[in-house]
This record gives structure tokens, sequence and C-alpha cells, in this order.
């Protein structure tokens, strides 16, 4: 009976301890994403989209809508022209379309069939960049967002 109860407990005290080693290596990739934020951050002087897409760093209104389907994940053109006209202070749908058939076509922007038409994403090669930019362990089989 006694030898039960301590190999019982040695079980327990396995998990227990493999639970711990799990959660540590957990604990360490957070600690080595943080620290690669902190380096952007004291490199580049922030975190930004230009820093992942460099396309868009000389074009304000391309940088803007990347940043509003960052934020909505998928929108028409009517929606990130009015997101664009809160942010900036203007915006057109002529320059929107312009902006997002350039960004399609650098393979930034996705067009995807939506409800009651065409609605825009940012391809899955930028979200990946800026989740393996920040650190972020998201697999893409896991979500139905990009």
């Amino acid at each position: 009976m006694p030898d039960e109860d301590l190999a019982r407990e040695v079980q327990e005290l396995r998990k227990a301890l493999e639970e711990l080693r799990e959660s540590f290596a957990v604990v360490s990739q957070m600690a080595q994403a943080y620290l690669r934020l902190i380096n952007i951050y004291a490199q580049y002087g922030g975190l930004s989209v230009d820093l992942v897409v460099p396309e868009v760093r000389g074009d304000p209104i391309a940088r803007e809508i990347v940043r509003i389907l960052f934020d909505l994940k998928r929108a028409n053109v009517s929606q990130i022209a009015r997101e664009l006209k809160g942010r900036r202070g203007k915006a057109s749908r002529n320059t929107v379309r312009a902006k997002l058939a350039e960004l399609k076509n650098l393979g930034i922007v996705v067009e995807v069939p939506g409800e009651r038409g065409k609605v825009y994403a940012l391809s899955r090669e930028v979200v990946k960049k800026w989740l393996e930019m920040i650190g972020m362990p998201i697999r893409f089989d896991q979500t139905n967002d990009y």
C-alpha cells in the first residue's frame, strides 16, 4: 500500500514538473518576443506597419489604408473611405479605389468576396510578417480572419 501511494505521488510530481516545463517555455517565448519588441522600438522609434510593409513608407494614404485594414480586418471601399476621412479629415472613394489597386498589385491587399460585393483585406503574407515581427505564435490554420 505505501509503495502504491509513493508511486502515485511520484507520478503526480512528474506531471506537475512537465506542466511547469511547458509554462516556462511559454514564458520564455513571451520574454524573447518582448525583448524583440523593445529592440525594434529602440531601433526605429516605434512599431509601425511600414516596418513590415516598407512599400507604403512614402505614401501616407496607402499607409493609413493598411492600418485601417489591420483594425477592421475586412472592409469595402466605402467603409475604408469613411474611416480614412475620420482619421485624415478627407478622403474620396476614387482615391481609395486607386490606392487599393496599387496595394493589390504589390501583394499587400487581397480582394475577397463579401456579402454585398468586394471587400479588401491584408494578404496573409503581410499579416504573417507582422505577427512574426511582434512575436505572436499564431498559425493561420487556427483562424479564419485572414
